[in-house]
This record gives C-alpha cells, sequence and structure tokens, in this order.
C-alpha cells in the first residue's frame, strides 16, 4: 500500500515539476482531465501548482476551489472563491458555487446573498433557485421556498428533486392536497427518490385520508428500508385516528421496538388499560 502511494505521489510531482515551462492552458488542461474523472485531489494539486505560478487567472483559481468543493472541504473551497471574485466579480456559476458550499456548511443566510449575485447575474440557472429553496426551506421560509423551486421547476420541468422539495414546503405550510401532487410528480419522474413513497403518505396522512395514507405506508414497509420505523408510527397514528386501537397500539410497539421515541410515549399513553388525551398528530417530513 505504501509503494502504491509513494508511486502516486511522484507521479503527480514529475507533472507539476515542470510546470514552469508549461502555459496557462496547458495547466488548465491537465487539471481539467482529473476533473472529469472525478480524481480531485490530483486536479487540486495541479491547479495549486498552476496557480503558485498564476495567481492572477481566475479559471485556475476557480478550478481549484472547485476541487475543493468536491473534496468537502468547504473551508478551504470558500476561501478561494473568495479569491476569485476579486479577480472576476461576473461570473454567475462562481456565486452559485461559494453558495451552495456555504449550504453543505449551513450557512443559509450567507448562501442566499450569494445564489442572488447568481440569479443577478444569470437568471436562468435553475439550480441556483433549487439551492435558494433549499435554505429558505431550512430558515423556516416556506413561501419563499415554494417560489424558489417553482422557479427552478420553470426553468427545467423535469426536475425531480425541485418538486419533491417544493411538495415538502407545501406540506409544512399545511397545503397537504397540493404537497401530495408535488410529490407524485416527483416519484414519477425519479422513482429512486428516497422519502418519496412515505411524504405521499405523510401528506394524506395530514389530509385526514387514513384509509390511503395507510395504503402508502404499507408499501414503505413492505420495503423494509430505512423509514421502516417512521412508517410504523405513522400508520398507527391513521389506525388510531380510524379508531382501530389494536392495530394502532401494534404498529406503535413495532416502531418502538426499532427505536422511534414517539412510538414508546404512544404505547406508553394510550396502550393501556388508562389512557391520557389524544394530543394532535405532528406530522415530520
Amino acid at each position: 500500500m505504501k509503494k502504491q502511494y509513494v508511486f502516486i505521489f511522484i507521479t503527480i510531482f514529475s507533472m507539476v515539476s515542470g510546470f514552469s515551462q508549461k502555459s496557462v492552458g496547458d495547466i488548465q488542461k491537465l487539471g481539467d482531465s482529473f476533473y472529469e474523472k472525478e480524481q480531485y485531489e490530483k486536479s487540486a494539486e495541479i491547479y495549486k501548482k498552476g496557480v503558485e505560478l498564476h495567481s492572477d487567472n481566475f479559471k485556475l483559481v476557480k478550478s481549484l476551489a472547485d476541487s475543493k468543493h468536491k473534496l468537502d472541504l468547504f473551508d478551504d473551497a470558500i476561501q478561494w472563491y473568495d479569491k476569485a471574485e476579486k479577480l472576476n466579480d461576473k461570473d454567475a456559476d462562481l456565486y452559485f458555487a461559494r453558495g451552495a458550499a456555504r449550504v453543505f456548511k449551513e450557512e443559509y443566510k450567507k448562501a442566499i446573498k450569494d445564489l442572488e449575485k447568481s440569479i443577478e447575474l444569470d437568471p436562468n440557472i435553475s439550480k441556483v433557485f433549487y439551492f435558494k429553496g433549499f435554505s429558505n426551506y431550512e430558515l423556516s421560509k416556506y413561501k419563499e421556498s415554494v417560489l424558489d423551486y417553482s422557479k427552478a421547476i420553470e426553468l427545467n420541468p423535469e426536475y425531480a428533486e425541485a418538486y419533491y422539495n417544493r411538495g415538502a414546503a407545501k406540506a409544512e405550510l399545511k397545503s397537504f392536497e397540493e404537497g401530495t401532487k408535488d410529490f407524485e410528480i416527483a416519484l414519477k419522474k425519479n422513482p429512486d427518490l428516497e422519502n418519496g413513497r412515505i411524504n405521499i403518505a405523510l401528506s394524506k396522512l395530514g389530509q385526514k385520508k387514513y384509509a390511503e395514507a395507510i395504503l402508502d405506508f404499507d408499501i414503505v414497509i413492505a420495503k423494509r428500508e430505512d423509514n421502516l420505523a417512521k412508517a410504523f408510527y405513522y400508520r398507527g397514528e391513521a389506525y388510531y385516528e380510524m379508531k382501530n386501537k389494536s392495530k394502532a397500539c401494534d404498529d406503535w410497539q413495532k416502531a418502538s421496538n426499532l427505536g422511534n421515541e414517539k412510538a414508546t410515549s404512544n404505547v406508553e399513553d394510550f396502550c393501556g388499560s388508562e389512557t391520557k388525551p389524544r394530543r394532535e398528530i405532528d406530522i415530520v417530513f
């Protein structure tokens, strides 16, 4: 393993050692060749050496930032995006990329500022509105989030994730029927969307369509995947609302066995000989 590491290091060193004789274009192409192969550590090394020789080249600096971003080194990426901005403050993708890095750092207010600057420079990039919608959602600005996702969908009608997240924002606004429609469109466009089916079920639960919700929870439970405990818990809620306490308690017990604390509370509060007053269902998407 050590020999392989040394070989890789020597290979990269041999590439960068003769850079002083290479043109900016050649350095960029070499870095791009690794970036396109998703070998981001190598591309970062190439771009870094290029920046040391050509610190005023915007494309090299931004490419270095992008490589750091791909490596999930968001602080480093943002620092390099800052340097790139000083060289060119008219690049829409720069502001989008820095905004996206800030989203991953959960710096949503700062992210929105960058994303709005990107939109100002180019209002036709759907992914920028998607990230802005995500940021507004995380800040509990659900109406703004719906508007952002709607714009992303307008620019890219096949954007399944935008439909999905707009559905979640609508659900937070208690517009469960509209949210359900968005979830269904999203799932049709991308059947592999995580949480797609369970969110349809939760929206129907919010609409008090308990029998329909149960059928969707059945599908989630049959897959025996990550949402199993959550599906048992909320199917129990639906059964309870339909006055089927036996099935409700059975589902809550299964969810409790899987570590769902709310289900454990329900078993204690509603499944014994004495029951506490029923509270409103708290639906969490």
